[in-house]
């Protein structure tokens, strides 16, 4: 366990680093600790490989240590974790790659080194069937008896989407972020970030009052994908961000999973890529990620499950739900092939969304969950 004095040193040193990827680790690991790096003269560390000179100058900034102690103050008011690089509580997926973080900042509570974790990442220009496929896969890790930890970076599209259907499954989701960990990115997912930090955790590597620049999404990308398993990309165009996640992964031994989707698709066609070039196993559901992972499932599969379910609804219920399947879920069409009266048909409507068969699109349009 390392003292406090030696703890605000790494601070120091990640706040002198904070834009230089696992600069700090490799300073830390060939001079033996964070003291020892600020004890070095500019004209050793000017030597260092990899070390600019603007950075070897911050290094040795006489001012530094003073604002690494008030960082530190303020993480402690604020309930915030510095975890350390060797501290037992860091992921130690993460640990593996070469280039991981020498300090992580924690907001609230999640197991890093839970035996399950998966990211999940994707285009912020998310369809309908990408998000609707990123919740189906989520929920689906529950009734196999699976609770994996789902890591992703609170960005738009499939970003929130994955948290959302975790703590919608009462499973435990972290956010990565690219900015200070006082910082949330996008500002308009605060809520969504205040929900998490009830339900797992807020991390970043990032410094507090870091706000983002385009190298800190890039940055962010290998934590996500150094802090998990395998990393699943649901929807991606060929140039888009969750592709470089995907690359990172695959570049430290992680597996990396991809949903297909149409041909004509823009923002399937990172993922059809990337399984037609074996670069990423196809998957569609909860069980195919179990199944490529190799995880062992104690419960039935959601699909067995909503088949069960289904063979309990009323007669009533079937008939609307098959039609709805049949007409893409148009109210009025589903009234005029039925003998059912449109107060009765709401009712039934609402029963099935509360079973988690049908949801509501938008006024008088519903969509099949089975």
């Amino acid at each position: 366990m390392i003292c406090a004095e030696e703890e605000i040193w790494i601070c120091a040193l990640s706040l002198c680093t904070r834009f230089e990827g696992g600069l700090a680790r490799r300073l830390y690991d060939h001079y033996g600790s964070a003291r020892a790096v600020f004890k070095q003269p500019l004209s050793e560390l000017v030597r260092h490989k990899g070390l600019r000179r603007s950075i070897a100058e911050k290094i040795s900034d006489k001012n530094l240590l003073s604002t690494a102690d008030n960082v530190m103050k303020w993480l402690i008011a604020k309930n915030i974790h510095p975890v350390f690089l060797y501290d037992q509580t860091y992921p130690h997926r993460l640990r593996e790659c070469p280039d991981a973080p020498l300090l992580l900042y924690v907001a609230g509570e999640a197991d890093l080194n839970s035996s399950h974790v998966l990211s999940v990442v994707g285009t912020r220009s998310a369809t309908l069937y990408g998000k609707s496929l990123c919740r189906d896969i989520i929920s689906g890790f529950v009734p196999l008896g699976i609770r994996p930890v789902i890591v992703s970076g609170l960005a738009f599209g499939i970003d929130i989407t994955a948290h959302r259907a975790a703590m919608e499954n009462n499973l435990q989701t972290v956010a990565v972020l690219p900015t200070g960990i006082d910082t949330i990115y996008p500002a308009s997912h605060r809520d969504t970030a205040t929900d998490i930090l009830q339900r797992g955790a807020v991390i970043s590597e990032f410094p507090p009052s870091t706000q983002n620049n385009r190298h800190n999404f890039l940055q962010r990308n290998r934590i996500i994908a150094g802090i998990s398993d395998a990393t699943l990309v649901v929807e991606s165009r060929t140039d888009g961000g969750a592709m470089i996640t995907a690359h990172l992964a695959s570049g430290y031994s992680r597996d990396v999973l991809a949903v297909p989707g149409r041909p004509s698709d823009v923002c399937s066609k990172g993922c059809n890529d990337m399984i037609r070039t074996n670069k990423a196993a196809l998957v569609t559901s909860a069980r195919d990620i179990a199944d490529v992972m190799g995880w062992e499932t104690t419960g039935k599969d959601a699909r067995a499950l909503q088949l069960e379910l289904f063979e309990a609804l009323d007669e009533k219920e079937k008939e609307i739900l098959n039609y709805i399947k049949e007409d893409n879920g148009d109210i009025h069409t589903i009234r005029n092939r039925t003998i059912i009266d449109f107060t009765e048909l709401s009712t039934i409507l609402e029963k099935l969304q509360e079973k988690g068969f049908v949801e509501c699109l938008e006024k008088d349009k519903y969509r099949s969950l089975i």
